[in-house]
């Protein structure tokens, strides 16, 4: 495999795959994260309405969702505040222009992805119905392996041993 990356594996078609991939030439839609989420909310009501299961907690236990959500939204709130605070660029697909690491990025470095979970966590759990669980774990998924690996690279390219060594200071979740 002349030219291109090994990831580390033998099988050349999945190295080949993977270095399409990573170029962009079999990009995921550019969907930001909060579009996303907000898909991932919407799509919940139909499943809710149209495919009811068993319940996964009885009631009135199903609204604890609403602190696991309102914890969540909190955590995206304080993110974001941070964000807009130091004037530097939000956008998932964008340069980053600074590097944030202290307040609440001093203790996750991605507290906007781990916000948006808990809100999708806390409306499956209003909902009361565990199908609506998949949407979370799916939007935990995308950020895991596509967000926050395109974030990481962008933000070890424009900010180098300092980004680093942030990342090993401050876990990725929390």
């Amino acid at each position: 495999m002349v030219g291109r990356p090994s990831f580390g594996l033998k099988n050349e078609k999945i190295c080949f795959l993977l270095f399409i991939i990573k170029e962009g030439s079999l990009a995921m839609p550019h969907i930001i994260p909060p579009v996303l989420v907000g898909v991932f909310l919407l799509s919940m009501i139909p499943v809710t309405v149209f495919c009811p299961g068993a319940p996964m907690l009885t009631s009135p236990y199903q609204w604890s969702g609403l602190i696991v959500a309102s914890a969540g939204f909190a955590i995206l709130r304080s993110g974001h505040s941070r964000f807009l605070a130091e004037k530097t660029e939000i956008h998932t697909f964008r340069e980053p222009t600074k590097l944030v690491s202290d307040g609440i990025y001093g203790v996750t470095r991605n507290p906007m992805y781990l916000g948006f979970l808990l809100i999708l966590l806390g409306a499956a759990i209003c909902t009361n119905e565990a199908l609506n669980v998949l949407f979370a774990l799916a939007f935990f998924l995308t950020a895991q392996f596509w967000y926050i690996p395109l974030e990481e690279r962008n933000a070890a390219d424009a900010f180098g041993a300092a980004y680093n060594d942030y990342k090993t200071r401050v876990r990725r979740w929390f």
